[in-house]
């Protein structure tokens, strides 16, 4: 059963006016209707259609004993995405490059996979304090986001994007572990690593449908500027683990009309001695892609990756 909602046309003549009669109705394939997507911006199902009904208002000295006579009908349906085959083109293209790239950067780092099947231990055994398992964890955070982001771009549903970023996100960190790791005398198969992996991947797939940890983040930092350090792509040793920071962050208004601050929480860990010292921080900083929003909301599509990272005034408790 559904509710009409009427409106006034404001064409009307001498003997009759027209009303527009809008409700909503279950789709049926045995239809035939016009199609006119978006007419409803705040329609988002795709179990139901809105129908608008055409009717001529009787007049006064009309014959008809009904009030309302349909004339036509014609179904609005909520907006459906439409796959742009030109940037899944570009998509492929790019996810492409950057495995090849990012597969040949990690044999130049760790070298080739030549030797038998061994486990290594990464929660103790590495002398790292867990900073190889939280940069494993932005791994699978921030490449999941980026898939989302990309699907998305592409056209695909919600539900068709993330199940792709998941299971691809999942494909490539698993190959990093096995046969890569595995089989690396210099490295071996991490247990600890391929679960902050798929940690990672978990927390961009419930931020992406959970809307109360929207202004939550996680993002990374420097101690030293990576790029006028030359540092390679891959951290190896002790002082480039060290480098990095990673910040649990909240977004805030802090006053102003926007929220573009974010209050952080960091972790890292120093080597300056024989033993690892783990290091906590506490800061505030930018949320890069909505201070770019100040200069429009295009621009700031267009700098979302910037989003890992925190610029920031920081204290180590």
């Amino acid at each position: 059963m559904s509710c009409p909602v009427f409106a006034h046309s404001p064409y009307m003549n001498h003997t009759a006016a027209f009303d527009y009669v809008f409700y909503d109705s279950i789709l049926s394939s045995k239809n035939h209707h016009l199609h006119y997507p978006g007419f409803f911006a705040k329609s988002t199902g795709t179990d139901f259609e809105t129908r608008l009904s055409l009717s001529e208002k009787a007049s006064l000295s009309s014959p008809y004993p009904l009030y309302y006579k349909e004339r036509s009908s014609i179904i609005f349906h909520p907006q459906q995405k439409r796959i742009n085959y030109r940037r899944a083109s570009i998509i492929g293209l790019v996810n492409a490059g950057a495995t090849f790239f990012g597969f040949k950067q990690a044999i130049a780092c760790w070298g080739k996979s030549n030797s038998g099947f061994h486990f290594k231990d990464d929660w103790k055994g590495d002398n790292l304090t867990q900073t190889d398992e939280l940069s494993h964890f932005m791994w699978g955070y921030k490449m999941t986001q980026f898939f989302l982001r990309a699907y998305d771009w592409v056209g695909l549903s919600s539900k068709t994007s993330q199940a792709l970023s998941i299971s691809q996100s999942a494909l490539l960190l698993t190959l990093v572990e096995y046969p890569i790791d595995a089989y690396n005398p210099k490295q071996g198969f991490g247990v600890s690593d391929l679960i902050f992996d798929y940690m990672g991947i978990g927390l961009a797939c419930v931020k992406e449908n959970k809307s109360w940890l929207e202004d939550f983040d996680v993002k990374i930092s420097w101690k030293r500027n990576i790029f006028l350090a030359n540092q390679p792509m891959f951290a190896q040793t002790y002082e480039e683990f060290g480098n990095f920071v990673y910040w649990l962050t909240y977004r805030t208004k802090l006053f102003l009309p926007q929220k573009i601050f974010c209050f952080g929480v960091g972790y890292s860990v120093t080597h300056d001695g024989q033993e690892p010292k783990r290091q906590f921080f506490g800061g505030i900083g930018l949320s890069l892609p909505d201070f770019a929003s100040l200069f429009g909301r295009k621009f700031e599509e267009r700098v979302k990756f910037l989003g890992i990272f925190y610029p920031n005034l920081c204290l180590e408790f």
